[in-house]
């Protein structure tokens, strides 16, 4: 069969096609993705998005939806959605637990407002900005998916190696588990050209850990920053099949190549399957809801999104002179930490 006479009827199937379309005609990867989806009778990419997951989905491979509300004060405060359509080998929740995710790069604000779909709660400044940000969610997923490593998040067994003697020009560093070997897992993501290799060299040799620098361009900023793997030499861990896994990976996506769902308005995004008035509610950006005064609180601001509030009333000279002699005695504390301090 001649490639021009497949005809996709689902969004994974566009995608495919589009991969076969770049390749024999030698064109870009968003116009391989719009012909593609004009093969299956949508108007572009981004109709088809819209229109095909809810197409055979039972047959569609999982995924999860992202979304991120911006608003641009330098171009007049337009605003506007991004939306990723994420296609994944395993549920996301398979990938990496809820608590888990706020430790993953690109998912500090993401709330799950379903099981296919996270919101961002805090209005991004730009529709760039948002972009980056979904992009980033994107290769930290894949990341995940592809080496099955998860975010490291019990600091008491951190490797004191790495705090006693660190990494020479570590940047942008985050912490991984092997939860199958119980392998910690080191990954740093320099400016390229920064580490001084030399350097390296000696640290590895002083502490017995390896270090390697991977082809896949990382998570951070590909092609920008280079993404290197750490860990410990002496634990017997295969790290050369974790870096094939890594090394094998596809070409991760960037903002410049966006194949996302834009749209110039700020009505909320409902996922295929909301369905009810309190699915619509959880969907909703925080960011974008109004702040109203409560009986007993009220907030700091009227802004959008404003989440900070105090007391209705006012402390008054005496009140405040109270909660400064209360806050004095748990600083000078002896028994207090540095928390409390801080």
């Amino acid at each position: 069969m001649l490639i021009e006479d497949i005809r996709p009827t689902t969004l994974t199937g566009v995608k495919r096609l589009a991969k076969d379309l770049k390749k024999t005609k030698g064109i870009k990867h968003s116009d391989a993705l719009d012909m593609a989806a004009q093969s299956a009778n949508c108007e572009n990419f981004h109709h088809a998005q819209k229109i095909l997951p809810m197409r055979g989905a039972k047959h569609d491979a999982p995924y999860v939806l992202l979304t991120i509300y911006w608003s641009d004060k330098d171009r007049g405060h337009q605003c506007g959605r991004e939306t990723l359509r994420i296609e994944l080998s395993n549920p996301i929740l398979d990938l990496c637990d809820k608590s888990g995710l706020k430790y993953v790069r690109g998912f500090g604000n993401l709330r799950m407002v379903a099981s296919d779909h996270f919101v961002c709660d805090e209005i991004a400044p730009s529709q760039d900005y948002a972009r980056g940000r979904l992009c980033t969610a994107e290769r930290s997923l894949r990341f995940m998916e592809y080496t099955g490593l998860r975010p490291y998040r019990n600091r008491s067994t951190y490797p004191k190696v790495l705090d006693e003697d660190k990494l020479p020009n570590t940047d942008h560093a985050t912490s991984w588990v092997d939860h199958e070997h119980g392998q910690f897992i080191l990954v740093d993501e320099p400016y390229g050209n920064v580490p001084d290799t030399h350097a390296r060299a000696d640290w590895s040799e002083r502490t017995g850990w390896r270090i390697e620098k991977s082809a896949w361009p990382g998570m951070y900023s590909p092609y920008n920053c280079d993404l290197y793997v750490g860990v410990d030499g002496k634990s017997g861990y295969d790290f050369d099949a974790l870096m094939a896994k890594i090394n094998a990976m596809p070409a991760p996506i960037v903002s410049e190549s966006w194949t996302g769902d834009s749209v110039s308005s700020w009505e909320t995004f409902l996922s295929p399957i909301a369905k009810t008035r309190q699915d619509e509610r959880r969907a909703r950006c925080k960011g974008m809801i109004y702040p109203s005064a409560s009986k007993n609180t009220v907030p700091y601001t009227y802004n959008p999104g404003c989440r900070d509030r105090r007391p209705v009333g006012e402390l008054g000279i005496e009140g405040h002179m109270e909660a400064g002699r209360i806050i004095k005695t748990a600083m000078r504390s002896r028994h207090s930490r540095d928390a409390v301090y801080t």
